[in-house]
């Protein structure tokens, strides 16, 4: 009904409401700054053009989508790959260490928070003080996400959040960066008021669309009778037509100019959407921990399985629970021949792709993630009963 009601009136944007909601985030957050931006990418393009100069290396994971990369590219920055550790899928702070005295005229280093699991954050935040370096995190998908009593996305220079279609809070399409930094804040703002385009109905009316049509998709039970069936087949069968539909990144390509689609302002019916998605979240997130915990108890012990690290309360909210098995493509044929829906992270090694082949580096816990990682339902609605269910398919694989 909120969507509804945007379309009917023309998704014009407010200025008072998209600046109350900024005013709103950054008290939230504990930061005197947040601006509301189309994408999360977007704000990583702000925050990283706003931090460094022209040249500058931006050490950052590999393991990402392409977009992220591309984020450093269109900023100006020079892309630097850091490897990751395999139980979080997060940069490695040994390995940065190592980078930040290694690589010359480093500008910014870019942190993900992957999967909702928290890096280990204060670490890295003493290595880029230490060095001088601006930290920007990407709690794209951790908004939420608590280390040492702070959110995520503060303890660095700015932080980027997302409230895309699949995340936590979910605008359809939506973002926010946050910063303490007055100078970085106004530049950011500087450069969005250069670049930004106005919010287009048209644009956000597609994804509208785009939503709808997977949430139908996606409900049961047409997604239990008709499509999931489909999609088990195709996987089953290898029929790539059907199987990518539920992927992103799919022919990754390195850009060097924005696409004029990530520079429309925030419409009031996103601000409307991410307001009401706020009030569930904290119930939401512990309902995501309580799944988590299910799953790292059903699966602990398995040979040859690496799952998330075990952590104080709060600090991980779980996109999904990202498992990990050398013999993955297997392992989810096996689980979803038993009726249970689980897949491949659609997830690169963008240090092995060839579009970026200039910044090419050796990652080897980050290409093994790629080859490996296998994504389990953790969604609030996700019952205990279907827990149960995939822990004892993927238990069975084991014991075969």
């Amino acid at each position: 009904m909120i969507a509804a009601s945007g379309l009917l009136r023309g998704l014009a944007a407010s200025q008072d409401d998209v600046a109350g909601f900024e005013a709103d985030m950054a008290a939230r957050f504990g930061v005197d700054h947040a601006l509301a931006l189309p994408l999360a990418r977007t704000g990583l393009y702000l925050a990283i053009k706003a931090i460094i100069r022209p040249g500058q290396a931006v050490i950052l994971s590999p393991y990402t989508i392409a977009e992220v990369i591309n984020m450093v590219i269109c900023a100006g920055g020079r892309p630097v790959f850091c490897d990751t550790r395999r139980e979080t899928c997060n940069m490695d702070p040994e390995a940065l260490r190592d980078l930040l005295l290694q690589t010359e005229d480093v500008g910014a280093v870019l942190m993900t928070h992957f999967y909702g699991l928290a890096s280990d954050i204060g670490a890295v935040a003493e290595l880029c003080e230490a060095q001088g370096v601006a930290l920007v995190e990407d709690a794209a998908q951790a908004l939420g996400a608590v280390v040492d009593g702070r959110p995520v996305g503060t303890f660095g220079t700015a932080g980027v959040f997302s409230f895309g279609l699949f995340k936590s809070v979910n605008a359809v399409y939506g973002g926010l960066v946050v910063t303490k930094d007055a100078a970085v804040a106004a530049r950011m703002r500087h450069i969005w008021q250069a670049e930004s385009l106005p919010p287009s109905p048209r644009w956000l009316a597609r994804r509208l669309a785009s939503a709808a049509q997977t949430d139908i998709v996606t409900r049961d039970p047409l997604f239990s009778s008709v499509f999931f069936r489909l999609f088990r087949w195709a996987v089953v069968n290898g029929v790539n037509s059907v199987t990518n539909r539920l992927k992103i990144d799919i022919a990754p390509v390195r850009r060097s100019e924005m696409p004029a689609d990530y520079l429309h302002r925030m419409s009031d019916l996103q601000v409307r959407l991410v307001r009401r998605g706020l009030v569930s979240l904290p119930a939401d997130l512990v309902a995501r921990q309580k799944n988590a915990a299910r799953y790292r108890e059903g699966l602990s012990g398995l040979s040859g399985l690496v799952i998330p690290p075990e952590v104080a309360a709060g600090s991980h909210v779980y996109w999904y629970f990202a498992i990990q098995h050398d013999e993955a493509p297997r392992l989810v044929e096996h689980v979803l021949r038993q009726g249970q829906d689980i897949t491949i992270s659609y997830h690169r090694n963008c240090a092995d792709l060839d579009c970026f082949a200039e910044y090419r580096s050796e990652c080897p816990n980050a290409r093994a993630t790629a080859r490996s990682l296998i994504y389990l339902p953790c969604y609030p609605g996700y019952g205990a009963g279907q827990i149960d269910r995939t822990i004892a398919a993927i238990r069975g694989f084991f014991a075969a």
